[in-house]
Protein backbone atom coordinates (compact mmCIF):
# COMPACT_ATOMS: atom_id res chain seq x y z
CA UNK A 1 0.00 0.00 0.00
CA UNK A 2 2.93 2.18 0.42
CA UNK A 3 4.14 1.99 -2.90
CA UNK A 4 0.65 2.63 -4.12
CA UNK A 5 0.03 6.39 -1.87
CA UNK A 6 3.38 7.27 -3.03
CA UNK A 7 2.44 7.41 -6.14
CA UNK A 8 -0.80 9.11 -6.09
CA UNK A 9 0.85 11.79 -4.30
CA UNK A 10 3.09 12.16 -7.12
CA UNK A 11 0.54 12.40 -9.53
CA UNK A 12 -1.35 15.45 -7.41
CA UNK A 13 1.88 16.78 -7.41
CA UNK A 14 2.59 16.60 -11.33
CA UNK A 15 -1.39 17.45 -11.97
CA UNK A 16 -0.66 20.64 -9.48
CA UNK A 17 2.28 21.84 -11.19
CA UNK A 18 1.70 20.80 -14.74
CA UNK A 19 -0.06 24.31 -15.78
CA UNK A 20 2.80 26.18 -14.91
CA UNK A 21 5.43 24.32 -16.05
CA UNK A 22 4.13 24.04 -19.54
CA UNK A 23 3.00 27.10 -20.19
CA UNK A 24 4.07 28.19 -24.06
CA UNK A 25 7.01 29.96 -24.11
CA UNK A 26 6.33 32.62 -26.96
CA UNK A 27 9.58 34.34 -26.55
CA UNK A 28 11.41 31.03 -26.27
CA UNK A 29 9.94 29.80 -29.86
CA UNK A 30 10.47 33.08 -31.83
CA UNK A 31 14.17 32.83 -30.96
CA UNK A 32 15.23 29.14 -31.01
CA UNK A 33 12.15 27.92 -33.66
CA UNK A 34 10.73 25.14 -31.58
CA UNK A 35 9.48 25.20 -27.47
CA UNK A 36 8.47 21.57 -26.38
CA UNK A 37 6.97 20.05 -22.90
CA UNK A 38 8.06 16.72 -22.20
CA UNK A 39 6.65 15.03 -18.99
CA UNK A 40 10.17 13.06 -18.02
CA UNK A 41 12.19 16.19 -18.64
CA UNK A 42 10.24 17.41 -15.96
CA UNK A 43 9.42 14.70 -13.42
CA UNK A 44 12.30 12.48 -14.16
CA UNK A 45 11.89 8.77 -15.19
CA UNK A 46 11.47 6.88 -11.86
CA UNK A 47 8.06 8.18 -10.99
CA UNK A 48 6.54 4.55 -12.49
CA UNK A 49 3.58 3.81 -14.75
CA UNK A 50 0.83 3.72 -12.25
CA UNK A 51 -2.14 3.63 -14.46
CA UNK A 52 -3.76 6.76 -12.53
CA UNK A 53 -0.55 8.34 -13.76
CA UNK A 54 -1.06 7.24 -17.61
CA UNK A 55 -4.41 8.93 -17.91
CA UNK A 56 -3.11 11.78 -16.04
CA UNK A 57 -0.26 11.84 -19.06
CA UNK A 58 -3.04 11.55 -21.92
CA UNK A 59 -5.17 14.25 -20.15
CA UNK A 60 -2.70 16.73 -19.57
CA UNK A 61 -0.78 16.31 -23.20
CA UNK A 62 -4.85 16.90 -24.77
CA UNK A 63 -5.39 19.84 -22.75
CA UNK A 64 -1.31 21.53 -23.44
CA UNK A 65 -1.48 20.96 -27.09
CA UNK A 66 -5.15 22.76 -26.98
CA UNK A 67 -4.16 25.38 -24.85
CA UNK A 68 -0.55 25.96 -27.18
CA UNK A 69 -2.82 26.01 -30.00
CA UNK A 70 -5.53 28.83 -29.16
CA UNK A 71 -2.24 31.08 -27.88
CA UNK A 72 -0.46 30.60 -31.55
CA UNK A 73 -3.69 31.10 -33.34
CA UNK A 74 -4.14 34.37 -31.40
CA UNK A 75 -0.75 35.60 -31.22
CA UNK A 76 2.05 34.35 -33.51
CA UNK A 77 0.49 35.20 -36.99
CA UNK A 78 2.41 32.90 -38.75
CA UNK A 79 2.53 29.13 -39.90
CA UNK A 80 3.32 26.43 -36.86
CA UNK A 81 3.84 22.71 -36.62
CA UNK A 82 2.38 21.53 -33.20
CA UNK A 83 1.61 17.93 -32.15
CA UNK A 84 1.66 15.69 -29.66
CA UNK A 85 4.65 12.72 -29.21
CA UNK A 86 2.73 10.24 -27.56
CA UNK A 87 5.25 6.92 -26.97
CA UNK A 88 4.29 3.62 -26.46
CA UNK A 89 5.31 2.18 -24.56
CA UNK A 90 7.67 4.45 -23.00
CA UNK A 91 4.83 7.29 -22.31
CA UNK A 92 7.12 8.68 -19.38
CA UNK A 93 8.87 10.22 -22.73
CA UNK A 94 5.43 12.16 -24.25
CA UNK A 95 5.54 15.42 -25.02
CA UNK A 96 4.07 18.07 -26.70
CA UNK A 97 6.09 19.72 -29.64
CA UNK A 98 5.63 23.35 -31.27
CA UNK A 99 7.86 24.87 -33.95
CA UNK A 100 8.05 27.36 -36.32
CA UNK A 101 10.19 28.44 -39.40
CA UNK A 102 12.67 25.82 -41.40
CA UNK A 103 12.29 24.12 -38.37
CA UNK A 104 8.81 22.69 -39.19
CA UNK A 105 10.61 20.87 -41.97
CA UNK A 106 12.83 19.24 -39.75
CA UNK A 107 9.65 17.77 -37.76
CA UNK A 108 7.81 16.75 -40.35
CA UNK A 109 10.41 14.50 -42.93
CA UNK A 110 13.18 13.86 -40.71
CA UNK A 111 12.81 14.32 -36.63
CA UNK A 112 12.11 10.52 -37.03
CA UNK A 113 11.93 7.26 -38.44
CA UNK A 114 9.29 6.18 -40.12
CA UNK A 115 7.38 2.40 -39.17
CA UNK A 116 6.53 -0.23 -41.12
CA UNK A 117 3.53 -1.03 -38.75
CA UNK A 118 0.22 -0.34 -39.75
CA UNK A 119 -0.89 3.43 -39.23
CA UNK A 120 -3.58 2.75 -37.04
CA UNK A 121 -3.80 3.63 -33.25
CA UNK A 122 -5.69 1.80 -30.97
CA UNK A 123 -7.23 4.97 -29.03
CA UNK A 124 -9.66 2.78 -26.98
CA UNK A 125 -6.98 1.77 -24.86
CA UNK A 126 -6.86 4.79 -23.37
CA UNK A 127 -10.50 5.00 -22.49
CA UNK A 128 -12.38 7.89 -21.71
CA UNK A 129 -9.89 10.16 -23.74
CA UNK A 130 -10.70 7.75 -26.74
CA UNK A 131 -13.11 10.54 -28.50
CA UNK A 132 -10.72 13.32 -27.91
CA UNK A 133 -7.68 11.43 -29.29
CA UNK A 134 -9.86 10.56 -32.57
CA UNK A 135 -9.96 14.01 -33.10
CA UNK A 136 -6.03 13.65 -34.13
CA UNK A 137 -4.85 12.83 -37.12
CA UNK A 138 -1.80 9.87 -36.20
CA UNK A 139 1.00 9.11 -37.42
CA UNK A 140 3.33 5.78 -36.63
CA UNK A 141 6.99 6.42 -35.91
CA UNK A 142 9.68 4.14 -34.45
CA UNK A 143 11.08 5.31 -31.06
CA UNK A 144 14.80 4.46 -30.98
CA UNK A 145 17.45 4.97 -28.24
CA UNK A 146 20.75 5.56 -29.22
CA UNK A 147 23.73 3.35 -27.98
CA UNK A 148 27.05 5.39 -28.63
CA UNK A 149 30.36 3.23 -29.42
CA UNK A 150 32.16 4.49 -26.32
CA UNK A 151 30.23 3.49 -23.93
CA UNK A 152 29.16 0.16 -25.33
CA UNK A 153 33.08 -0.08 -24.65
CA UNK A 154 33.22 0.54 -21.48
CA UNK A 155 35.79 -1.99 -19.52
CA UNK A 156 33.96 -3.51 -16.89
CA UNK A 157 36.42 -1.76 -14.09
CA UNK A 158 33.72 1.30 -15.08
CA UNK A 159 31.45 -0.86 -13.28
CA UNK A 160 30.49 -0.77 -9.57
CA UNK A 161 28.80 -4.26 -10.23
CA UNK A 162 30.50 -6.55 -12.80
CA UNK A 163 26.54 -8.47 -12.86
CA UNK A 164 25.78 -4.55 -14.68
CA UNK A 165 28.74 -5.36 -16.75
CA UNK A 166 27.70 -8.56 -18.39
CA UNK A 167 24.05 -7.47 -18.48
CA UNK A 168 24.93 -4.57 -20.78
CA UNK A 169 26.96 -6.50 -23.17
CA UNK A 170 24.72 -8.94 -23.74
CA UNK A 171 22.09 -6.01 -24.39
CA UNK A 172 25.11 -4.07 -26.56
CA UNK A 173 25.60 -7.30 -28.90
CA UNK A 174 22.08 -8.17 -29.61
CA UNK A 175 22.22 -4.83 -30.58
CA UNK A 176 25.38 -4.79 -32.86
CA UNK A 177 23.81 -7.95 -34.68
CA UNK A 178 20.57 -6.63 -35.36
CA UNK A 179 21.91 -3.61 -36.63
CA UNK A 180 18.74 -1.83 -36.86
CA UNK A 181 19.82 1.55 -37.54
CA UNK A 182 23.78 3.13 -37.65
CA UNK A 183 25.26 6.31 -38.06
CA UNK A 184 28.66 7.29 -38.46
CA UNK A 185 30.04 10.27 -36.65
CA UNK A 186 33.38 11.25 -35.89
CA UNK A 187 34.45 7.89 -36.86
CA UNK A 188 32.66 6.50 -34.62
CA UNK A 189 29.14 4.15 -34.73
CA UNK A 190 26.34 4.98 -32.63
CA UNK A 191 23.71 2.41 -32.88
CA UNK A 192 20.00 3.30 -32.68
CA UNK A 193 17.46 0.27 -30.90
CA UNK A 194 13.73 0.55 -31.24
CA UNK A 195 11.92 0.49 -27.99
CA UNK A 196 8.60 0.60 -29.09
CA UNK A 197 6.13 3.70 -31.28
CA UNK A 198 5.73 7.01 -31.21
CA UNK A 199 2.37 8.34 -32.56
CA UNK A 200 2.59 12.37 -34.02
CA UNK A 201 -0.79 14.02 -33.26
CA UNK A 202 -1.48 16.42 -34.95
Amino acid sequence: MKKLRHSHRIIKQIERSIPEDSTLDLAFLKKESYFNFQIEDWYGDNIGQHKKLRKTIIRELLEIKNSWQQTLNNELNEPYYLAIWLYEPRILKSEVVCAIGDKITYYEDEAFLSSKKPNRIHTNQYGQFENQLNTLKWTRKVDIEPYYEWEMNWPVERYANPKEFYKDQRLYNRIRKMEFHVVEKDEEKIYFNPEGDIWIGK
